[in-house]
């Protein structure tokens, strides 16, 4: 579990450098997808966008409850962290690379499947420094962390269903700021700048 720890301490500029790219490559760089996309039949264009958006919200959906079930404790605003328990641990894992490689994919294939996601420099960094922030909690072992994999998954389970995925997004959100509070009061065992960080992340997530 250390070792899974030293990871991602030792992968951080890795993937922020990684995510400056993602941020300021111009769609120019994915002109592939746009001409597949072209070439594609609107019949199997359709089938296989409804195919990528359920595929994406059952993965999301499984990954959400295991995170849950697996790192989920008492009802409390400082809850005790368990980055230490094995099953809790490669789920961590696991929905972090989950959230980065679906952000990475999509890029192509939302030329590609014509998604109508936002693709634009605000979103793209509001994505870049969400996911960067991720890395740095969970290399720290912060409760944020598992707050910000809940966000991510949660919008890509709740995708078919807005309004859910907003009130869902809200109470997330609501929890943050309270975990907030009691980290600058000293009351919680975690480190206030970062909670302010995910706190202001999520406002723009």
């Amino acid at each position: 579990m250390s070792r899974v720890i030293r990871f991602f301490r030792l992968s951080v500029p890795p993937v922020f450098f990684l995510l400056v790219c993602y941020v300021f490559l111009g769609e120019h760089v994915f002109g592939l997808g746009y001409v597949i996309g072209r070439r594609l039949k609107p019949r199997m264009r359709t089938t296989l966008r409804a195919c990528y958006r359920l595929s994406t919200a059952m993965i999301g959906l499984v990954v959400h409850l295991y995170l849950l079930l697996a790192c989920g404790s008492e009802a409390s605003a400082c809850p005790p962290v368990r980055f230490g328990e094995r099953n809790c641990l490669i789920i961590t894992s696991v929905s972090a690379l989950y959230c980065g490689a679906t952000l990475l994919v999509e890029r192509w294939a939302n030329p590609m499947l014509q998604l109508e996601q936002p693709t634009g420099l605000m979103t793209r960094c509001c994505a870049a420094v969400g996911l960067v922030l991720t890395w740095m909690t969970i290399a720290d072992q912060q409760l944020c962390a598992h707050l910000l994999l809940l966000l991510f998954t949660a919008r890509r389970t709740l995708a078919f269903f807005p309004a859910v995925d907003k009130a869902y997004a809200t109470v997330i959100k609501l929890y943050a700021m309270v975990h907030m509070s009691r980290a600058l009061t000293e009351q919680c065992d975690a480190i206030p700048k970062l909670a302010v960080a995910t706190v202001a992340a999520m406002a723009v997530l």
